[in-house]
């Protein structure tokens, strides 16, 4: 049964709220109105046209279409197999729809056309109505890190080294369009929008199932004719939702997908030159590398995307990466290139300007999130017994964090919860500690589907259990994350 997710809406629908039967094309004219397919390619709702929406997965506003045109809520719920209600609650906005097989019966049962909400076409379908994860195509050898570290720096600096094939995903063979033009690229970078928004809400484990369908099929699309502006348009757009693959995979743990899927990003960013997306791709591998603990391989990581950072002029993106290398340095607990990192990472902040800043790097233009890393970092640092006196700053930065982040910002509002507890125990502060850590598990509990959200609570625990005696909110906050991470 759906609870209510975020903001009081509903829970996002799965494929369990849906009938086992698709309806066929002869029975949505048993319906009171009939759906012509061409309204989904020529019609408009309130301004925007039907592309645009169905692009965005804007289900409540083709619902809205429809009811413009005499469909009852009934009649559209006999099509896509919802309830009316549902579908009501849909069209008001108080529920979304994301899961990839519920996408698919509504296309079928509306007679929309696959490809303009990013779907695979019918030869590839059934594959997602029959399975619940996405089945590797063959069997890949795992990565080497370090052999994999040398093919990275090739790409970063120029040349896509012979035999790249090997470190990159494999996807299975879809159908797809006859032609591609700029609204199947516009499709893609819509669908990558969206799923960044999901992540950041709920984490990986809500979307990559999803996310990968799309990239099976968007990168079928490179096959496709399409002139020479919409090719290299394309190449761009699905260099960023391989590169959003890769995080939402690691954001799983999967770090060997996570390697694979922006690798391929990296390749086709390479292709088009795009050294603002290059810097972003080379940030994510760096800090796949942090998760690990490889803070040495972190830093030559980081190292290459200011290159490319610094060649694109990209304040915000050379300061993300100060940032990050900051991280890197805390865990080898060098304080002197801490401290000089986040200078350098707050001066590029002071110049960098939203208005021409590359999207990815928007997050860490907000004050919340300049406060949530120096928290982290200074936390970091601070777990070397000689370089505890770093506790104060973060204390400071992840309190001001916690009062600064937005709600749509729910994984990061996690962290930043992580972080004040962390801080506090490092401090001796172990009321606050427990009562923080309390507050993160409970949203945990409420939806978040994230491996490196469940490492940050163990590693949290891992400090505090040696103080759990002394406070008996830190022994409540153990027996709450046992209890979470077993269900």
């Amino acid at each position: 049964m759906a609870g209510r997710g975020l903001c009081g809406r509903a829970d996002i629908l799965t494929g369990a709220d849906y009938s086992a039967q698709y309806p066929q094309p002869e029975e949505v004219a048993s319906m009171q109105r009939v759906v012509r397919p061409q309204w989904w390619h020529e019609g408009t709702y309130r301004g925007v046209a039907m592309r645009g929406h169905l692009a965005r997965h804007d289900i409540g506003a083709v619902f809205g279409f429809l009811k413009e045109r005499g469909f009852s809520w009934s009649s559209v719920a006999a099509a896509t197999g919802l309830g009316a209600s549902r579908v009501s609650e849909i069209a008001a906005g108080r529920r979304i729809v994301t899961d990839y097989a519920v996408l698919e019966r509504i296309a079928e049962g509306l007679l929309i056309p696959r490809h303009y909400m990013g779907l695979a076409l019918d030869e590839h379908a059934q594959h997602y109505r029959q399975r619940t994860s996405i089945e590797p195509v063959g069997v890949a050898a795992p990565l080497d890190p370090r052999e994999l570290l040398g093919v990275v720096a090739s790409i970063a600096v120029g040349a896509i080294p012979v035999g790249v094939e090997r470190y990159l995903p494999r996807s299975p063979e879809v159908a797809v369009p006859g032609a591609v033009g700029h609204d199947e690229v516009a499709t893609v970078r819509a669908v990558t929008a969206f799923h960044r928004r999901l992540d950041a809400a709920a984490g990986g484990g809500r979307c990559l199932q999803s996310a990968r369908g799309y990239v099976a099929w968007a990168t079928q699309l490179l096959q496709v004719r399409c002139t020479e502006v919409v090719a290299a348009d394309l190449q761009d757009a699905l260099a960023e939702l391989h590169n959003l693959v890769g995080w939402v995979a690691h954001d799983l743990d999967d770090h060997d997908m996570a390697r694979r899927h922006l690798t391929q990003s990296l390749v086709l960013a390479r292709r088009t030159d795009s050294l603002p997306l290059l810097a972003n791709t080379l940030y994510r591998l760096g800090r796949v590398s942090l998760h690990q603990e490889q803070p040495a391989e972190a830093l030559q990581l980081f190292g290459l995307g200011q290159l490319a950072a610094q060649q694109a002029a990209c304040h915000a993106s050379v300061a993300i990466l100060h940032a990050n290398t900051a991280w890197a340095y805390a865990l080898l607990g060098a304080d002197h290139q801490v401290v000089d990192s986040l200078t350098r990472a707050r001066r590029e902040l002071d110049q960098a300007d939203l208005d021409t800043a590359p999207a990815w790097t928007h997050f860490a233009l907000t004050e919340a999130d300049v406060h949530g890393i120096s928290a982290v970092v200074y936390s970091a640092l601070a777990r070397h017994p000689e370089h505890v006196r770093y506790v104060d700053r973060a204390t400071e930065h992840s309190h001001q964090a916690v009062r600064l982040r937005r709600p749509q910002d729910r994984r990061s509002f996690i962290f930043d919860l992580i972080s004040v507890a962390t801080a506090s125990t490092l401090a001796g502060d172990l009321a606050t500690a427990g009562e923080y850590g309390m507050k993160a598990v409970g949203l945990v509990a409420d939806g978040m589907r994230s491996a490196r959200v469940n490492d940050r609570l163990n590693a949290l625990w891992e400090l505090a259990a040696p103080r759990a005696s002394r406070e008996s909110a830190l022994a409540a906050l153990g027996s709450r994350i046992a209890e979470l991470q077993a269900d």
